[in-house]
This record gives structure tokens, C-alpha cells and sequence, in this order.
């Protein structure tokens, strides 16, 4: 329901858009677009659209492409897309604060996956003992055949992302070979989002709820065995971190907890962007940060090599 009401919240709707080029906003007032891992050049004099929000880590308005804030972008026939809109850093929640936390949280994890994916290195095993509520998720995936290899990514934060892939033993089914993730400054969180959107996505594809025919000619195709082979870093050997290792950043407010977050990505950016798209009046945001990677979702968006 809460991302159904996001995509609502997101879609242009005649909002607030100013029309020109970078130098016009002003450098001291805007988000270059190229600090969005841009999959083009941007031409020069290129006018685009820009819609104003809120850098929470230097307290002040910031214009950025209105690419990055609504999806999907409506250019009004008046500006080359940037680049394909997406749902990233989109977020709600019952208040703005929470929603602005687990817009963060999006950003960080499809960060920490891009940068896996590229090096190829998903870090460290994570196991989970006695004594977490993970852990009973996962003793209900085992009990039913399915294997779950849970990994402590490493990104470029201190805050755990936490990445699963099931492996359905049972029906050797090689749409079942399924990936979830998750972010939190919680690890416990962290591993328990990963888990029920593996839980997630194989009830969806079960019922029928995501059925893409074309997807699904090209898996059966490929099959069980060579679909692990594949995607073989999933299943692989590594050093493992048991989860009371990790360090919890949590607290019990979304507003440190938002702190703490800002803490850990200042080193990598220089602002940190939040605009408020509620339209109802559950919460929604988008929160954008220049120069975290986006690769995994889109890989025609990835940091050049001479960066």
C-alpha cells in the first residue's frame, strides 16, 4: 500500500519546475547534473528542469534536475530526459522524518549493491544465531528446503546492508532463485528486510503478481544449474561476521538516527538532498545524494573510470 502510494505521490502533477541551464540556477544554487552519474554528456548551454528541495546536511535550498525528483519525469517536450526516472530514494512514512530515514536508507543500499556488483566482491558471510528474529525466518526457509546465503555488503558507509539469495533446493525452480536486500543502522532490521523481500518476491511470483513472459522464456531457458552458475558470487565460499559483530548505529529516534546517517555519508558527498512530495497526508520524499552509484538499478548510469 506504502508503495503504491509513493509511485501516486511521485508522478508530475504540474508541480513547481524552473526551466534553464546549470549556470543560470547558479552553481552556489544548484546540483550539477553530472553528479548523477549522467549515462550522457550534458550538452553545453543545455537547459533542463529543476525543482527545489532541501540539502539537510548544509541546511539550505538546493535546485536539482527535476529528472532525479519525479517519476515517472515528464519533460513537456521542452528537455532531453537525463536519464531514465526511477524509484530510488523514494520513501514514505507515518511521519516526515521517518520517511526522509528510509529514503536514505534506499539510497545507501542500491549504492552498496552497484558497488558489489561492479567489483564483483559482495564482502562477507553474514550467519545469525539463537536469539534474533531473523533467525526464525530463516529456520523457516530451511525447514521448507530453502537455502539462504545472507552477505554483510561492504559499500562505502558504516551503515549495514544486509543482501540475500534464495536457493528453493526442493523444486530446483530457477525463478526461484530470488534476491532481497536491506538497510538499516540496525543489522537485525537490516537482515530482516532482506529476508521477507526474498519472502516477497517469491510469494509474488508464485501468485502470478509479477509474471514479465519474456523474463520468464529467457530463465527457463537458461535453467536451474546455469542460472547458479551465473550467478555464482551469491553462492560462494567467503569469510563470514556472525551479526552481534556488527556494530548497531541505531537509536530510538528517526531524527538521530537521520543524524547518524549524515555522519556516515559526508565523507562521500557534498550534499544531501530531500524533497517533499507528500499529496496526502502520509509522508512521502525522495531524498537524492550526489555521486552515490545506481548502477544495479540502471547500468547505463555507472561513475566513469577517469573518476
Amino acid at each position: 500500500m506504502m508503495e503504491a502510494l509513493e509511485r501516486y505521490c511521485a508522478e508530475y502533477r504540474g508541480d513547481r519546475m524552473e526551466y534553464a541551464t546549470y549556470e543560470e540556477i547558479g552553481p552556489g544554487r544548484a546540483m550539477h547534473p553530472e553528479d548523477l552519474l549522467l549515462p550522457r554528456k550534458l550538452e553545453q548551454g543545455e537547459k533542463v528542469h529543476w525543482t527545489p528541495t532541501w540539502d539537510i546536511l548544509n541546511d539550505e535550498e538546493v535546485y536539482v534536475p527535476s529528472n532525479a525528483v519525479f517519476h515517472p519525469y515528464d519533460s513537456l517536450g521542452m528537455a532531453v530526459p537525463l536519464f531514465r526516472s526511477d524509484s530510488n530514494g523514494l520513501a514514505s512514512g507515518n511521519v516526515i522524518e521517518e520517511a526522509i530515514l528510509h529514503a536514505l536508507f534506499e539510497v545507501i543500499e542500491r549504492d552498496a549493491l552497484s558497488i558489489a556488483d561492479q567489483e564483483h566482491d559482495l564482502g562477507r558471510r553474514l550467519t545469525i544465531g539463537t536469539g534474533c528474529a531473523a533467525r526464525e525466518i530463516l529456520d523457516r526457509f530451511e525447514e521448507n528446503g530453502i537455502d539462504i546465503h545472507l552477505w554483510l555488503l561492504a559499500g562505502k558507509t558504516g551503515i549495514p546492508t544486509v543482501a540475500a539469495a534464495a536457493d528453493d533446493t526442493v523444486t530446483k525452480d530457477p525463478a526461484m532463485l530470488v534476491i532481497g536486500s536491506g538497510t538499516h543502522t540496525c543489522p537485525e532490521i537490516a537482515a530482516l528486510r532482506a529476508l521477507t523481500e526474498v519472502a516477497q518476491s517469491r510469494g509474488s511470483y508464485l501468485q502470478g503478481g509479477r509474471n514479465d513472459p519474456q523474463r520468464e522464456m529467457i530463465i527457463r531457458k537458461a535453467g536451474y544449474d546455469r542460472l547458479k552458475r551465473i550467478n555464482r558470487m551469491w553462492f560462494a565460499d567467503a569469510d563470514a561476521v556472525d551479526i552481534g559483530d556488527v556494530p548497531d548505529l541505531s537509536t530510538r529516534r528517526f531524527d538521530l538516527d537521520i543524524g547518524r546517517v549524515l555522519e556516515e555519508v559526508r565523507p562521500y558527498t557534498d550534499r544531501v538532498c530531500v524533497c517533499d512530495l507528500s499529496r496526502t497526508p502520509v509522508p512521502v520524499v525522495r531524498a537524492i545524494i550526489p555521486g552515490f552509484e545506481i548502477s544495479y538499478m540502471d547500468p547505463d548510469r555507472k561513475r566513469s573510470v577517469q573518476d
